[in-house]
């Protein structure tokens, strides 16, 4: 059977607003605005430039755009955009609780409801992989930018990223169930599997997420794709290569356990973790080709 697959993410996405933030653990304060500002500080090679109007496209619930605005005098005006409008009110609830402004709404990336040559920066996390026509998508960006506009797209797992956590994710689960069937404790208590309520809409959504991943990437084809569409610099970088697998295999855990598995020194211990393999990670780069690690950073200019 034929998926639309825009319909899917749509669908999806909203579901997933609800949970979104808990979910992959996306906090919003002064360490991940740093952490924010740093990431995109790689791609420039150089300090985050004041921006006088910035949209973050596939917004989320806002974590890179609201993350950005933490930053004091680093942006004038906000915008952001998802096709999940359930997504949309998740960022426009998150910016009212930390006393932000933030126009957002429901637009899709391959069809930007933004006029011409209007924003001096686009940003986006974790989106384009979701985009069933890429050329379009990134011509659409080139489309709302000014001439001389950047824009900057983190998250997208490239192609050996992708062999790597699926290899983490499947290895992990064996040895959790292996675990479990020993009788093994996990945070003193008996481990245990989760029981999920086999329902119409829960086993609707787990049918959803295993289509709307579309795309892993070779960051030098996207590259090439970019300039055909107009861009003048097209170029990218890599993050999480360690820490990317440790976390893969810490988010299987806590998404195989119950809750009473998980504890709070769990969950400290899973987050310096990462956070410690990360800065490993930094020095790791500049021995490795960029394209071996999980995400692909892509920098454009129109």
């Amino acid at each position: 059977m034929e998926i639309d697959l825009r319909k899917a993410n749509e669908i999806f996405h909203d579901c997933e607003s609800r949970v979104y933030d808990s979910k992959w653990g996306i906090l919003y304060d002064s360490e991940n605005a740093t952490r924010v500002k740093q990431k995109f500080e790689k791609l420039l090679g150089g300090p985050f430039p004041h921006v006088q109007k910035l949209l973050e496209v596939g917004c989320g619930t806002g974590y890179v755009g609201l993350n950005l605005c933490l930053n004091d005098g680093l942006i004038d005006e906000f915008y952001a955009c998802d096709i999940s409008q359930g997504m949309v009110d998740a960022c426009v609830k998150n910016a009212k609780e930390l006393g932000l402004n933030v126009c957002a709404k429901r637009s899709e990336l391959e069809n930007l409801d933004y006029p011409d040559s209007e924003f001096d920066m686009v940003i986006g996390h974790a989106i384009l992989h979701h985009i069933p026509d890429i050329k379009k998508a990134l011509s659409e960006i080139y489309r709302v930018l000014i001439p001389g506009g950047i824009c900057m797209l983190a998250g997208e797992p490239t192609k050996a990223g992708d062999i790597l956590g699926r290899f983490a994710r499947s290895l992990t689960e064996k040895f959790v169930r292996l675990y479990i069937s020993m009788g093994g404790y996990f945070g003193g208590v008996p481990a245990q599997l989760k029981v999920h309520e086999a329902n119409e809409e829960t086993q609707r959504i787990k049918q959803l997420e295993s289509v709307v991943d579309i795309h892993t990437f070779n960051p030098s084809e996207v590259c090439r794709i970019a300039k055909s569409v107009g861009f003048r610099v097209a170029r990218f970088e890599g993050e999480e290569l360690i820490s990317s697998f440790v976390g893969w295999i810490t988010r299987t855990i806590e998404n195989l356990l119950v809750e009473e598995n998980l504890t709070f020194r769990w969950r400290y211990w899973s987050y310096n973790t990462y956070l410690k393999l990360s800065r490993l990670d930094e020095k790791l780069y500049p021995y490795l080709p960029s394209s071996w690690f999980y995400n692909m950073l892509l920098y454009l200019e129109k």
